[in-house]
């Protein structure tokens, strides 16, 4: 009894072959320019604050004063917001996950306090 050589993969076993390929690459911190990295922090700042429930007006008007702030300084375009942003939601929801249960309230305590603190300054300032 001779066995036929292996076909292609099933397109589910194929897709799951290419998650796992490409999630160390999604999970990567990813660095540009001193402003990218200064917007994906006040970007992931603000995710810390709203996973803690510290997202409040005074942090996101601090928030928005920092976003402008850095755009004015460095004529930042909206494709390196939305990249910034978009990595910093993704670095934000692994650091929630990788907490596990209960976990997070020490990063809140610390991370997200410290975001909420700077981003009231910010806006009153």
């Amino acid at each position: 009894m001779s066995r036929a050589p292996p076909g292609p993969l099933p397109s589910a076993r194929r897709a799951l072959a290419a998650l796992g390929l490409a999630l160390p690459v999604m999970a990567a911190p990813w660095h540009g320019s001193k402003s990218t990295d200064e917007l994906t922090r006040a970007f992931y700042d603000l995710e810390v604050t709203a996973y803690c429930g510290l997202a409040n007006a005074a942090v996101r008007a601090g928030f928005e004063r920092e976003i402008a702030r850095l755009k004015a300084r460095d004529d930042v375009d909206e494709a390196s917001l939305e990249r910034a942003r978009t990595q910093a939601w993704k670095e934000a929801h692994l650091e929630w996950q990788n907490r596990g249960l209960g976990g997070f309230r020490s990063w809140c305590r610390s991370e997200g306090r410290a975001a909420a603190e700077r981003f009231t300054r910010a806006g009153s300032d």
